[in-house]
């Protein structure tokens, strides 16, 4: 029986050691989040869609945190080294904002060339009307020179009765 109780003994202090060991990894590995390059390249992570969530409460930012900061603090990788891991890793979807190369340069020129030729359209149509709108008076503004006199004969005779 004092055999079986300094088995169990032993096993619980080194356990209890394990778990010491455990807690000064995890302590040695809290690192600086409020550094300005370790912030600005883990803003450009989409983190699988959670990179707008509380950092204290999702679980999966922590973790990307983590990551990211293992790699920029322990290993010295740059922003670009990290952004560039995370694409080859996880493709072009790993970043907020897609690279401007490629097809992706067109998805980021077209929005804005949609709307230059839609207001030349605009202001061609717009013309056009301004255009059309001045020359219909004008055709309204013939008339026969018979009609005026025969419109200046009848007022004519009108005044003469009141005269």
């Amino acid at each position: 029986m004092k055999r079986i109780f300094g088995l169990v003994c032993v096993f619980m202090l080194f356990s209890s050691s394990l778990h010491a060991v455990a807690e000064e990894k995890s302590a040695k590995q809290s690192y600086d989040y409020t550094n300005s390059e370790f912030k600005a390249t883990v803003d450009m992570l989409y983190m699988d869609g959670h990179s707008n969530d509380d950092l204290a409460s999702c679980q999966v930012k922590q973790e990307y945190y983590q990551d990211v900061g293992g790699m920029f603090f322990d290993k010295g990788m740059s922003k670009d080294e990290i952004l560039d891991y995370y694409k080859n890793e996880l493709g072009v979807f790993a970043v907020n904002a897609p690279p401007g190369k490629g097809f992706n340069l067109v998805l980021w020129v077209l929005p804005f060339l949609l709307i230059f030729i839609m207001f030349i359209i605009i202001y061609y149509v717009v013309k056009r009307w301004k255009r059309n709108q001045f020359e219909a008076p004008v055709e309204e503004q013939t008339y026969s020179n018979e009609l005026d006199d025969v419109y200046a004969s009848m007022i004519e005779e009108e005044r003469k009765k009141f005269v």
